[in-house]
């Protein structure tokens, strides 16, 4: 089982130990929190370095972004021909293929469809068991997705540890999976308010001149619907789930586990 650390600051490498053999950096929600040429290159040093793999996350895009993700991309090609591209976006997929990048790319988590709302668990015990089936079983399960990645070379797609479990019968063997633990995200906007975090009587929302309030706060949010509290962070929200699935993983349909020490934003 490969473990990989996943993180989005340089400072967060302090939690590197010997138990990981990848590093896994950058953002999946928020191009502006995209890491710069500088930052990437010493994380890159970092895993050279300490002898592990070495994955690029990045997030769904405008077009400005997508020039940004290019430039890292561009830099990390330089540098290695090995190294994995977790995409959310299907232009940064198209940029990855059309320009031949030497990258192994990824299919992230954004772009593997699933229910994800905790509510579902409260339903799990009074549904048949096609309903239950529907809510536990990715899109990648579709024989035409899967038939999609393989011709396009994608053979790696990363889920997240969702409450109501995970079904991933008849998912082709060339499809490897990677699970993220312990945050899960349930939801994400180019909308954010937190730009209006300090001045709430005159609370907006909307794309806005940011100076990156959400590196210093988080919410936790409470609702007796809920089964778990849910974390807001900026522009998207999450839940966490500490509960590794052995069952997945004795069954080796999971080859490779995410940790994320920090919500990844």
């Amino acid at each position: 089982m490969e473990q990989a650390l996943y993180i989005s600051k340089i400072t967060n490498l302090n939690y590197w130990n010997k138990e990981f053999s990848r590093l896994y950096f950058g953002v999946e929600f928020c191009e502006r929190l995209l890491p710069s040429l500088a930052q990437l290159k010493k994380a890159l040093e970092y895993a050279r370095n300490h002898h592990v793999h070495f994955t690029l996350v990045t997030p769904y895009v405008t077009n400005r972004g997508l020039e940004k993700v290019e430039k890292l991309i561009a830099t990390l090609s330089e540098r290695t021909s090995e190294s994995e591209v977790v995409f959310n976006d299907w232009g940064v997929f198209h940029l990855l293929k059309e320009n031949n990048y030497p990258l192994k790319p990824v299919m992230g988590r954004m772009l593997n469809k699933m229910k994800r709302g905790p509510r579902i668990v409260n339903i799990m015990d009074m549904i048949p068991p096609s309903s239950r089936e529907y809510f536990t079983s990715p899109g990648l399960s579709l024989p035409e997705v899967q038939g999609f990645l393989i011709k396009n070379k994608i053979r790696r797609v990363e889920f997240d540890n969702l409450l109501q479990g995970l079904n991933l019968d008849g998912i082709n063997h060339k499809i490897h999976l990677s699970l993220y633990l312990p945050f899960a995200y349930i939801t994400t906007t180019r909308f954010c308010f937190m730009p209006s975090i300090h001045h709430p009587q005159e609370l907006k929302i909307g794309v806005l001149p940011c100076k990156k309030e959400c590196q210093q706060h988080a919410f936790q949010l409470f609702n007796p619907v809920m089964t778990t509290p849910l974390i807001r962070r900026g522009n998207t929200i999450f839940f966490s789930n500490e509960q590794i699935p052995d069952a997945l993983i004795r069954e080796k349909k999971i080859d490779r586990i995410v940790i994320e020490p920090e919500i990844p934003l």
